[in-house]
């Protein structure tokens, strides 16, 4: 073990690694939740990944304190920006130290979204910041937190008519989606619901619906929206590993939204034996989905390539084909999707093309904290690179798939539009979706979440060489 921990330092940069030291120091240690989770926002206001510090908090706090921990941290991070804006407007000059912010909007949060008693939230919330060396900010934290408390009627009304996005993406997404804004800014700030892909080799959806009701978790099979095709969205929170044989490969989560992916696909008239790269593949959802409707005949693929540039994201690739007794159907390789080429050209490329991802803000509520005004404008250069590389191993007559889970316009339609433009040999194929928050565009659909109940934010467009 020591000598991996050694190997493992070696490849972390010096900054990162201090980080790392640091969040371990904090965590493993006799601290409170709510200190610990304080930090771990910090954290993440630092640049660090929730989905990475929200499995080591919860792997060290108490069980009585799991589900707190998890609800304090993801929720706090969900309204991040409403609550700052209610703290903003009570205090003439703001905290130097991002941990006293972190602090106060723990606090506020408490107050205004959970069952939290007035005297444990504040009390408790003060001795965490004691807890972490930052008592100074006591005085400041208390002052704010006591006002809110006195009025809370006044405060949760005001902390919901707030939207919760940084200014930048309020303002793209009020351009972009001016008649959808209001409903879809404040359904950006709800949990997501969770949606499960069936996987075909073992039946159905209303089969594995059955097998649910019969372990009483409750669940709706509902239309994805390509033609009549559905999957099953769960009204029970559960642990995914407790769904019925889910080790075994019956079942996946997959958000609504993206399992259209293979059904788009599953649509087109195909060579007998088509050649298809997963382009940027990691985690390998749609990758999976692709290899399992080959088994119900939708496909006849003997084969696939898939790639992705990042070695450590292509691990979770291998685990989800293994769990689905898939690993032996596709090539997975480590490559640069703005430099590979193939020595074959691929009949179907699927391109699920990297993108700010703020079409699952939902799901990872530290993305609306993390993205910059500049991360949009390297990343439609970026989307650029991949489509002109990738173009050219794609077969005369073969299609491409763009998907991404974004809401901008930049990222999405224009980005397609000028590749079009630009592109004499390409040309835009007409699809299909159904559902009211499937929003046509000038080329391809924008998927919204316009519903609590709705799938993530994600973009299509299919595009043809001739």
């Amino acid at each position: 073990m020591a000598n991996l921990w050694t190997h493992c330092k070696s490849l972390i940069p010096t900054k990162s690694l201090m980080g790392i030291y640091l969040v371990l120091d904090i965590l493993h240690t006799q601290k409170s939740a709510r200190a610990k989770v304080i930090h771990v926002i910090e954290r993440i206001l630092a640049g660090q990944s929730l989905s990475v510090l929200l499995d080591e908090l919860l792997a060290v706090v108490g069980d009585d304190d799991r589900g707190f921990a998890h609800e304090l941290t993801v929720g706090t991070l969900r309204q991040w920006w409403a609550l700052s804006r209610i703290g903003e407007s009570l205090i003439e000059r703001q905290p130097t130290d991002r941990g006293v912010s972190v602090a106060l909007n723990v606090g506020l949060y408490q107050l205004l979204y959970m069952s939290t008693p007035d005297y444990a939230a504040i009390n408790a919330t003060l001795d965490a910041l004691k807890e972490l060396n930052k008592g100074y900010g006591v005085g400041l934290v208390n002052a704010i937190l006591r006002k809110v408390a006195n009025n809370p009627a006044k405060f949760a009304k005001k902390v919901q008519k707030n939207h919760s996005l940084p200014n930048h993406l309020a303002k793209i997404l009020k351009s972009d989606w001016q008649t959808h804004y209001e409903i879809l800014s404040q359904n950006l700030r709800q949990p997501a619901p969770i949606f499960l892909r069936v996987n075909t080799k073992f039946g159905t959806p209303d089969d594995y619906a059955t097998r649910l009701n019969h372990a009483n978790i409750a669940c709706d099979v509902v239309p994805v929206g390509v033609r009549d095709e559905r999957c099953i969205v769960l009204k029970d929170n559960i642990k995914i590993k407790d769904l019925p044989d889910f080790c075994e490969g019956y079942v996946s989560v997959q958000d609504r939204h993206a399992q259209i992916a293979g059904h788009l696909l599953a649509s087109l008239r195909l060579p007998k034996h088509p050649n298809i790269l997963d382009a940027c593949t990691a985690p390998g959802g749609k990758l999976a989905q692709i290899l399992e409707l080959s088994h119900s005949g939708a496909f006849d693929i003997k084969h696939m390539t898939a790639l992705d540039s990042d070695d450590r994201r292509l691990d979770r690739v291998h685990k989800n084909l293994a769990r689905l007794h898939l690993g032996d159907k596709a090539d997975v390789i480590c490559a640069d999707a703005t430099t590979y080429q193939a020595d074959i050209p691929f009949d179907v490329i699927v391109l699920d093309a990297p993108c700010t991802a703020t079409g699952v803000i939902r799901r990872h509520p530290d993305i609306a904290l993390l993205r910059t005004e500049n991360d949009i404008i390297e990343t439609v250069k970026l989307q650029a690179q991949i489509l002109a590389n990738l173009w050219q191993s794609l077969a005369v007559g073969g299609y491409l798939l763009y998907i991404t889970c974004s809401l901008i316009k930049a990222e999405n339609t224009a980005q397609i539009s000028n590749f079009l433009t630009n592109t004499p040999n390409a040309r835009a194929v007409d699809i299909e979706l159904t559902l009211p928050n499937h929003i046509k565009q000038s080329v391809g659909y924008q998927c919204l979440p316009l519903d609590k109940y709705d799938g993530d934010g994600f973009y299509y467009a299919l595009l043809q060489k001739i």
